[in-house]
């Protein structure tokens, strides 16, 4: 029997196709799904023929090809793509934010092929069985929970005596309609499945890192989440053996070394944790992975060793800073010791998430400061990234059960249950028709302040955090708090842009004009805040922007010369690389800032680069007047021979001293990719004086930068000054 296996869609959210080529997007969207890839494993080992179709891959080769409608023709775009595998049985994986979309598509398989079998399981067909099946003829089945041992009886019976009352875990149709067995047990010996079929994933060599499923089941009872009820509370995690052997059998096939460990509460049981990480630690193998975390289920000690472990990562949901809203969700953490582990964290160099939620119910003014203030708190830890998101009541949550009869639909609801700027028209008229199977995407009822200031403060902090990240840190330390901030700001933007809302509104923050329009406002109340590190982080974002259009005009036509061309060619700084002159140190700002304290006001003039450090920031590096001198020589006007003359006379001693020094220097900071040479036939536009004699650049026994005195030796990076490219 041929089985297709069909992800969940995720990239789908972002129905532009520039919003869904976004790095952060693709990352995220093209990582392997291990529900799918492990049951394909399964079925590897019994007598079905699995295939894998990765729905977000096939979004994004549908973008390429042209695709231009969004969804609304992926649809039936993906569906034909499904079809063409010849399968038998066509099993969906759900997940609330795009479960609209897969039940369109699986209609259109459906369409095509009449006598094939659709299968739904995952989250989300889970939590709505029965209302998927009444509501969805050409669904056959669900299979809920997990589905590693229910999948293959499930086969047997499709293709044998069809006994599927007999499969557990099984939503399927008798002739007195849907009707559902009892739960399956739970898989207690995860060691015994086998690893997932990455192979199935796509081209996954060379990726930076991979998901490895730990464990299962979080023990906890919050009252917005789903988990606990998937996986039936029950913890299990996988022994550090088998944890091992899979890492090296990733390592050897793939060339991977690097691990999300997937378990939504590993570090529930403190005795596994450690004996997993000396198990790394005797195998002396030099691993790394992140995993997830309560801050209530760690402490220094553990965190120290899980670092010397090979951790790089962890993940911590918070959800709320509120003392308060901490009982009433169930969540029972202690945000001081939260603001205590997130620090710890931060000591040690990991890569923290800490995730926080606004909309609760029950949430007022003063809970939603104190939420905002510890994701302040989180964003001075420059290691750190924390998150607001805007609560979705998911299907069979008991936050769900309590506000069922209460929920509202609105343009963009939650953030956790739709990323991008639109929301396909197919997909909610099934949102509207079907409120019970796609609760997620409605609005619980809430104090104020009313979810259009909800939402709106997510992008902002979202975008800030982004592009203004240290700005944001002395704004809140300058004022009230950054919801006053806020507050102040969206008075602002309503003034000057009262249409945005929605979708609109999310597109606004994605651009370079939310920054822009922020910096402006924070320049205009200076006198308000009274803060040296206000003044001089706007300052800082002030002389950036206007780095940047100067260097946009710089002409950059055809190709780089390389080789011996080089020596006639003109020199022009690398896009991105900026040239800034400021009266501040922007350093010992920021070190202020991540210690809490508010920064001296002396000024000193200071000279720096940018350098883009990812591919969405810039930071800033120090260098001296010689460098900054060099660096703006090579604005794609001056020959090599102009810089040589020009730069010459910023040494001292004999001409052909002075001119050697000069020719190192060019040398240094093109080796450095400081800059790159054009020919002067390729610079439309320009004027270029003349061209550099043939011999500049060529000594063999020409001087590295660093001892050309340009002072590159001292350069210091100044973390994050956070500029968006």
């Amino acid at each position: 029997m041929k089985v297709c296996l069909v992800t969940a869609p995720t990239a789908t959210d972002f129905e532009d196709a520039g919003d869904a080529s976004r790095p952060q997007v693709r990352r995220a969207a093209t990582e392997p799904h291990l529900g799918v890839l492990s049951l394909a494993s399964v079925l590897n080992e019994g007598n079905a023929t699995p295939t894998v179709v990765d729905l977000n891959r096939a979004y994004f080769e549908y973008l390429a090809d042209g695709g231009s409608s969004g969804p609304t023709r992926f649809a039936e775009w993906a569906a034909r793509a499904i079809v063409s595998s010849g399968a038998d049985v066509f099993g969906f994986s759900s997940i609330c934010s795009s479960y609209p979309l897969t039940i369109r598509i699986a209609e259109r398989v459906k369409r095509e092929t009449p006598g094939c079998s659709i299968l739904f399981g995952g989250p989300q067909a889970s939590a709505v069985d029965l209302l998927t099946l009444e509501a969805f003829s050409f669904v056959d089945f669900v299979l809920r929970g997990e589905a590693e041992r229910t999948l293959p009886l499930f086969l047997d019976e499709l293709s044998g005596k069809r006994r599927f009352s007999t499969v557990p875990g099984l939503t399927f149709r008798s002739p007195a309609g849907p009707s559902r067995n009892g739960n399956a047990p739970i898989i207690e010996d995860l060691d015994a499945l086998p690893l997932p079929a990455y192979s199935l994933a796509g081209a996954i060599e060379g990726a930076a890192s991979l998901p490895l499923e730990l464990g299962r089941g979080c023990p906890f009872a919050c009252t917005f989440c789903s988990t606990n009820d998937f996986f039936q509370r029950r913890f299990r995690a996988k022994s550090p053996e088998r944890m091992l052997a899979d890492m090296r059998a990733i390592a050897a096939g793939f060339g991977i070394r690097s691990f999300r460990l997937v378990h939504d509460m590993f570090t529930a049981d403190r005795r596994r944790v450690v004996a997993f990480c000396d198990h790394l630690l005797e195998s002396g193998e030099k691993f790394t992975w992140s995993c997830s975390a309560r801050t209530d289920c760690v402490d220094e000690p553990l965190l120290e060793l899980m670092a010397r472990a090979g951790c790089s990562g962890i993940f911590f949901g918070v959800e709320t800073g509120s003392r308060r809203m901490q009982k009433i969700i169930a969540k029972n953490l202690d945000p001081d010791r939260a603001k205590r582990m997130i620090e710890a964290t931060e000591r040690l160099g990991m890569a923290t998430t800490v995730a926080l939620i606004t909309g609760f119910p029950e949430e007022n003014w003063d809970d939603l400061r104190e939420t905002t203030g510890l994701y302040m708190h989180s964003l001075r830890q420059p290691h750190t990234t924390p998150q607001l998101n805007v609560l979705a009541p998911l299907a069979g949550t008991p936050l769900y059960a309590r506000y069922k009869d209460r929920l509202v639909l609105e343009d963009l609801c939650s953030s956790m249950s739709h990323q991008g700027r639109t929301q396909n028209d197919a997909d909610r008229a099934l949102i509207r028709r079907y409120p019970e199977i796609f609760p997620n995407f409605y609005l619980l009822p809430t104090r104020a302040p009313d979810h259009a200031c909800r939402l709106e403060l997510r992008e902002f902090l979202l975008m800030g955090r982004a592009r203004l990240r240290w700005l944001l840190a002395a704004l809140h330390q300058s004022s009230g708090g950054i919801l006053d901030v806020f507050l102040a700001w969206r008075d602002h933007r309503v003034k000057s842009q009262p249409t945005l809302g929605g979708g609109s509104l999310r597109h606004y923050y994605m651009r370079d004009d939310f920054g822009k329009d922020f910096v402006g406002f924070a320049r205009e109340r200076l006198a308000d805040f009274g803060s040296p590190a206000v003044e001089a982080l706007v300052s800082y974002h002030l002389a950036f922007a206007e780095a940047e259009a100067g260097d946009a005009t710089l002409p950059r036509n055809g190709k780089p010369l390389s080789g011996s061309r080089i020596s006639t060619g003109i020199p022009v700084r690398t896009p991105h690389l900026h040239v800034i002159e400021l009266e501040w140190d922007i350093q010992s700002v920021i070190d202020a800032l991540k210690r809490g304290e508010r920064p001296s006001g002396a000024r000193q003039r200071k000279l720096y680069r940018t350098d883009a450090f990812t591919e969405e920031s810039s930071r800033l590096v120090e260098i001296s007047p010689l460098v900054a001198q060099a660096l703006r020589a090579c604005n794609g006007q001056n020959t090599v021979k102009d810089f040589i003359r020009e730069l010459s006379g910023c040494f001292s001693g004999p001409n052909q001293l002075r001119r050697y020094a000069a020719e190192s220097l060019l040398e240094g900071i093109h080796g450095e990719g400081f800059i790159e040479i054009y020919g002067a036939e390729s610079l439309a536009g320009s004027s270029p004086r003349d061209a550099g004699p043939r011999g500049a650049l060529e000594r063999s026994k020409a001087l590295p930068l660093r001892e050309a005195g340009t002072a590159a030796s001292g350069e210091v990076a100044v973390e994050a000054a956070n500029a968006a490219q």
